[in-house]
């Protein structure tokens, strides 16, 4: 599948999210329930404050009680409305796996597993360095992403990322990925390589690690370009097709809000003049 094209779906992707959990909260939250516990408990606070100044301690604890008897039922319509929102995670989950899973830019990833065995590249067995040696060659050129995965007991220990430059020596950005979970670290022997070089890459894991999943990225990675940059964050480069998905989520959940909200607006509008002609 063409890049520009994975770029496009996932945006669509995304808008029809939006449009999903629109429809999810609009059917499954009770707006009209809420709006009326809302005006319920601003009418007792107002008819508490009105009791304070009258100074009458009975009519004071009467309109505190009253306050207090619709807390319960406060709490579980602000309960129920969170309910909608497990859902609409799921969904959430659902499409962000579909559209990492089907990223066009990692089926050409190089993938190794390293032995602590003193075998190959590896200078000393039981040591906890890992290390891989690998020879560049091909002209996929520019910044590529080492990522390093510690795994020990059939379970993630952490893993990090870092970069290595071939034949390029000014990439256009230095940005790498959080690393997550327990430390690891990640060295080259240099930064910058040149076809025919072979590279030397050394992981220290945590402990209780048992062996090393390492990744290359030869430079083809996921990214979008916004029209412009965005402002605080001065961020301009979305990595990753899930950062473009929840961009593009966020931007057409506004949208569809401020469509929804003119329409209801418009059949409000439409409502009382129907409502005047009657009379």
């Amino acid at each position: 599948m063409p890049f520009e094209t994975y770029v496009l779906l996932v945006a669509l992707a995304a808008v029809i999210y939006s449009g999903i959990a629109r429809f999810l909260q609009a059917k499954l939250i009770n707006k009209k329930e809420m709006a009326d516990i809302q005006e319920e408990s601003k009418r007792l606070s107002e008819e508490y404050k009105a009791m304070q100044k009258s100074g009458d301690k009975a009519r004071i604890d009467a309109a505190m009680q009253k306050q207090m008897d619709l807390l319960p039922k406060m709490n579980s319509v602000m309960f129920a409305q969170f309910k909608p929102l497990i859902i609409i995670l799921m969904v959430f989950f659902v499409f962000n796996w579909a559209i990492t899973t089907y990223d066009p830019s990692k089926p050409d990833d190089l993938s190794f597993t390293l032995k602590d065995d003193g075998k190959g590249c590896d200078k000393g067995a039981a040591d906890n360095i890992y290390s891989l040696c690998f020879s560049m060659n091909g002209t996929d050129y520019g910044k590529w992403w080492v990522s390093a995965r510690a795994m020990g007991g059939g379970s993630d220990l952490g893993d990090n990322t870092t970069i290595l430059l071939y034949n390029v020596e000014t990439p256009h950005d230095m940005y790498v990925p959080v690393a997550k979970g327990g430390a690891v670290s990640i060295s080259l022997d240099k930064q910058v390589y040149y076809p025919g070089d072979k590279a030397l890459i050394t992981v220290i894991p945590p402990d209780g690690t048992s062996e090393v999943q390492v990744s290359l990225d030869e430079g083809t990675e996921f990214y979008v370009d916004l029209p412009i940059t965005i402002p605080l964050l001065n961020l301009q480069r979305l990595y990753g097709p899930s950062s473009w998905f929840i961009f593009v989520a966020l931007i057409s959940g506004i949208v569809i809000s401020l469509i929804q909200s003119r329409l209801d607006k418009s059949s409000a509008g439409k409502n009382t003049e129907k409502k005047g002609d009657k009379k």
